[in-house]
């Protein structure tokens, strides 16, 4: 088998191509050949899936895949995906970590091939928990990190209406090492620099934060990211807040003085639809915001609203923020994804 059968099977993309190519070398995750992922069965694949916070519908749809019928092609791809997730444990913590890109499969039509990620950070479980361990990182942190899985595969049949993982880059960094669920928020070891919708201070803001080491661009910092599920509550975000530098610097020898947030989240705009004692007002009022910001538009769509478009007159209007959402881009206006940064204790 090689890489360029499984694009043709598949009609997988120039830039899926391109990865496996890079990954059809690597030694396998040992016990996790073709042939082994190809024969878990239905009660194994429920066991390797168990760890990852699937809801209902995504864990018996994958099993039952599993069970099934696979092509070797399909076998190959998901046993190539897992070769790369060995090799990368711990890659992420790098001093400067960079971004890794993983094949958008979201849109494939042949059911497993579309899920491989899926199945292979499956397989990968094991792996990445006995690294933690060996890093001396608390077994209820590298659990309650995983059921990341989960969350980003129930916005991808929220989003495309079945099973799948568009965010498979995203999961991988998760087995990069590259973020930590500490109670309600997520914190992803980093440093200060800008980067996609991530902003940091202007010119004139530099100027004022001269001779504050802990702003300066390439200082490191945790980037803190909000998983979806309940509310942000003022107690639940203090008690992640307030365990992230301790954790940090007693696990990797590095003190994080400073924590940065860059999300729709913060966009100023939200006060306009907002009751006064809303906890997304309050989560902001925790921040100091840097004076530019990115569009986020698509950001609100996708995570206020579960669409992979901007179109408000196709989205739902059932809560007070999902109605904001809609109208606020229907009356000509942009939501922004805006930086905010705060001091750790």
């Amino acid at each position: 088998m090689d890489a360029g059968s499984v694009v043709r099977r598949f009609g997988l993309d120039a830039q899926a191509a391109e990865w496996l190519e890079a990954a059809a070398g690597l030694p396998a995750l040992p016990g996790w050949g073709a042939g082994e992922v190809a024969s878990v069965g239905e009660r194994g694949a429920r066991e390797l899936l168990a760890p990852l916070g699937l809801s209902g519908a995504d864990a018996a749809e994958l099993a039952g895949l599993w069970a099934g019928e696979w092509p070797r092609e399909a076998a190959w791809l998901v046993e190539r995906m897992a070769a790369r997730v060995a090799a990368d444990l711990g890659a992420a913590l790098e001093p400067a970590p960079v971004w890794v890109a993983w094949p958008g499969l979201a849109g494939v039509e042949d059911d497993r091939a579309r899920c491989a990620a899926l199945f292979a950070f499956a397989v990968s479980v094991r792996a990445f928990e006995e690294y933690q361990r060996g890093r001396g990182v608390p077994g209820e942190v590298v659990a309650s990190t995983l059921l990341d899985v989960g969350r980003q595969a129930a916005a991808n049949r929220r989003m495309f209406g079945r099973a799948g993982l568009e965010t498979a880059a995203w999961v991988a960094l998760l087995f990069r090492s590259g973020f930590y669920q500490l109670g309600r928020l997520q914190f992803e070891p980093n440093v200060l620099r800008e980067m996609g919708a991530v902003r940091w201070l202007s010119e004139g803001e530099r100027r004022e934060a001269a001779g504050v080491a802990e702003l300066a661009e390439g200082a490191r910092v945790l980037r803190l990211h909000i998983p979806p599920g309940g509310p942000l509550g003022e107690g639940e975000v203090a008690e992640s807040l307030g365990r992230a530098r301790s954790f940090f610097a007693g696990w990797l020898g590095v003190d994080y003085p400073v924590a940065t947030c860059s999300s729709w989240l913060l966009d100023p705009q939200l006060a306009e639809y907002l009751p006064e004692g809303s906890n997304i007002l309050a989560f902001q009022r925790m921040f100091r915001l840097v004076e530019r910001g990115a569009p986020g538009d698509a950001d609100v769509f996708r995570f206020v609203l579960g669409m992979p478009e901007v179109d408000p007159g196709r989205a739902p209007r059932g809560s007070r923020l999902e109605r904001a959402a809609a109208d606020h881009v229907a009356a000509g206006r942009e939501w922004r994804v805006r930086t905010g940064w705060l001091r750790l204790r």
